[in-house]
């Protein structure tokens, strides 16, 4: 009788008040559940960081130093950072810094936290990283953990590097489950190379958990990824979703007209403005239903990023039709002239006068001057290109130097014409050196050796001359016959006729870049006047003998009247 009354009660609430609460006593619908679900995990490998660094925003403690230029001023950055700081394993893009600058101090670190909490007493760490020290002052690297909760650095440091290394690092750490962490980079350098880090890793290996759950609909059609639907009747089941089982729904998108439709799904109709078409123009192409960057430029075009510009100027009234210029905060850092096929960086690396006009090699041949790249750093002099790690060009007063331990061939050469410095045709002025010009004369290297014919019978036959240079010049100005040097030496003219060994009348040159040469008469005769020294020995020889052999008779004189006297 009871249950009857219960039963009686519970149907005369469902009429008077058409809602049921499951868990609640203030239903708001028809069918109300009340709960708090947690999903099931099903446990393994799970990721609390996994960067690469292909897109990624820096965190760090830094303070700026005024030395600092460059990537320096930034602390940590992400991109392909440089040869001194790039780990082996570093590829695409990664987490670096610098601080190669001089007087540059730098005190940053980079904190990476974990995407969630652990939920486990144990994590997994790995990363590849660089540290290259450049000088004595007190450079360090060092990475670690910290419980952000805590406040507190987690254990001791992975490594605290004060020597280069370029490796990889992988361990273990205890950790408090729910509690917020970050791994964290700290370099500290002054005028030091810096440091790099890549392919960071973080891991644990959760549990699996069964979850807790508000609701559940067991029919004989559940299973994993469904989706509940119904019939047109509202009959209730589940039911694969039509994109697969994973319980998303892949659509596509499609556009006939200003129609956009989406599959299985409906129709927008787009504004279309009255003409019903689109104009693409200025770089971008429309192919099929993509729009792409990279079609033809029609008018001037600048790309901005920060307060840096690319700018593709097509104007005739510009400096320099057909230009692309990279503008920087404080100076122009490339111009790409298209019309004269010419790059230069710096504001002032301009075009000589030079360029166009037509110059003849050593070989005769005639090529016109086409400058394609220019250096300067707005100044007269200083602009220096780097071809190495230590060496460089730099630009003088009209002058240009050279920095390295050595200026040399790329091949040992063994003939008198090959890897020349200058040309009978293209002479220096001069060649000032510190310990002289050291010529090669190992007899090893030496075939058809034979005694030296010529001495002192030549050596008397040589007339010796002073003179001066005909239009002797220094770049534009001419030196006044009063005030050159005055010079000595021989007649090369009278040389040929008397040793000819010593002048030059013949010159290889270069017929093409394939190594191939031909011989052509020089235009002046030349003479090695090193060549004239065995001949100056033989000759001293020959005197000497003669004098021997005067000394040898003046003795026997002396004896003779020596005995005359008797």
């Amino acid at each position: 009788m009871k249950k009857i009354l219960l039963f009686t009660c519970l149907v005369s609430t469902m009429i008077s008040f058409s809602q049921v609460g499951i868990n609640t006593t203030n239903p708001t619908a028809t069918l109300h559940i009340f709960g708090s679900t947690t999903p099931g995990s099903s446990g393994g490998t799970v990721n609390l960081i996994n960067e690469d660094f292909s897109s990624y925003t820096v965190t760090q403690n830094h303070t700026t130093d005024s030395d600092c230029t460059g990537n320096a001023t930034q602390g940590w950055v992400t991109g392909t950072g440089n040869t001194n700081v790039n780990c082996t394993s570093c590829t695409g893009t990664w987490l670096f810094i610098s601080s190669d600058a001089l007087n540059c101090g730098l005190n940053s670190t980079a904190i990476m936290n974990f995407t969630t909490a652990p939920t486990t007493t144990s994590i997994s760490i790995s990363f590849a990283y660089r540290y290259n020290n450049f000088g004595a002052a007190p450079d360090s690297f060092r990475a670690y953990l910290y419980n952000n909760t805590t406040s507190s650095q987690v254990g001791a440091n992975f490594f605290n590097l004060t020597a280069d290394a370029n490796t990889t690092y992988s361990g273990t750490a205890t950790v408090v489950p729910g509690n917020s962490y970050s791994l964290r980079f700290e370099y500290q350098g002054n005028y030091d190379y810096g440091a790099s880090v890549d392919n960071v890793l973080v891991t644990e290996t959760a549990t699996a958990s069964p979850g807790t759950y508000s609701f559940r609909l067991e029919d004989g059609t559940q299973g994993v990824g469904k989706v509940l639907t119904s019939d047109a009747d509202g009959n209730g089941y589940w039911q694969t979703p039509t994109g697969g089982g994973s319980g998303t729904d892949s659509q596509t998108l499609s556009i006939v007209g200003n129609d956009l439709t989406i599959s299985n799904g409906n129709t927008v109709t787009l504004p279309s403005g009255g003409s019903g078409s689109y104009t693409f123009t200025n770089g971008l192409t429309l192919t099929s239903s993509t729009v792409r960057l990279g079609g033809t430029l029609t008018q001037g075009t600048t790309l901005n990023l920060d307060t840096n510009d690319l700018t593709f100027s097509s104007s005739t009234s510009a400096a320099f039709p057909g230009e692309m210029i990279i503008q920087g905060t404080d100076r122009k850092i490339m111009d790409t002239r298209f019309d004269d096929n010419y790059i230069h960086f710096g504001d002032d690396a301009f075009l000589d006068s030079d360029d166009g006009t037509t110059f003849n090699d050593t070989g005769s041949t005639t090529f016109t001057k086409d400058f394609v790249a220019g250096f300067s750093n707005s100044n007269s002099g200083g602009s220096a290109v780097a071809i190495g790690s230590i060496e460089y060009f730099v630009d003088g007063t009209n002058e240009l130097f050279f920095e390295g331990s050595g200026f040399n061939p790329m091949t040992d050469e063994t003939s008198s014409f090959g890897n020349t410095l200058g040309k009978t045709n293209r002479r220096w002025g001069a060649v000032y050196a510190t310990n002289g010009v050291i010529t090669t004369s190992d007899m090893n290297l030496k075939t058809n050796v034979q005694p030296l014919t010529y001495g002192l019978k030549e050596l008397l036959k040589l007339n010796t001359i002073t003179y001066n240079w005909k239009n002797y010049k220094l770049g534009k100005t001419t030196i006044p016959l009063e005030k050159q040097e005055k010079k000595i030496g021989f007649s090369a003219q009278q040389l040929l006729e008397i040793l000819p060994e010593v002048v030059q009348t013949h010159s290889w040159v270069p017929v093409n870049e394939n190594g191939d040469y031909k011989e052509v008469k020089n235009e002046h005769l030349g003479v090695n006047y090193s060549d004239i020294i065995p001949v100056t020995v033989k000759a001293i020889q020959e005197q000497q003998a003669q004098i021997e052999e005067l000394k040898k008779e003046i003795d026997e004189l002396k004896l003779l009247i020596k005995e005359l006297k008797k």
